[in-house]
């Protein structure tokens, strides 16, 4: 399946928030999680947008999309 360059720049978006937040305390922390929130929102409706623009259950697109940001592993 081919995934959109936005959905993979969305879900390194929440990625990138949930790194901040888990490195943050206090307000900081507050601030970084209300910026979490909003980006898996986003990547949320996206994915359901796209699964169902291509008729596909939305599981299999957002196991797409974790497999276009993951590199390989490396076979021994």
């Amino acid at each position: 399946m081919d995934i959109p360059r936005r959905l993979i720049e969305l879900q390194r978006a929440v990625e990138a928030a949930d790194n901040r937040y888990r490195n943050n305390a206090g307000q900081n922390a507050t601030v970084a999680l209300a910026v979490w929130s909003d980006a898996t929102a986003a990547l949320v409706r996206a994915v359901t947008e796209y699964a169902e623009e291509q008729g596909v259950p939305r599981r299999e697109v957002e196991r797409a999309v974790e497999r276009a940001i993951r590199p390989p592993a490396p076979m021994d």
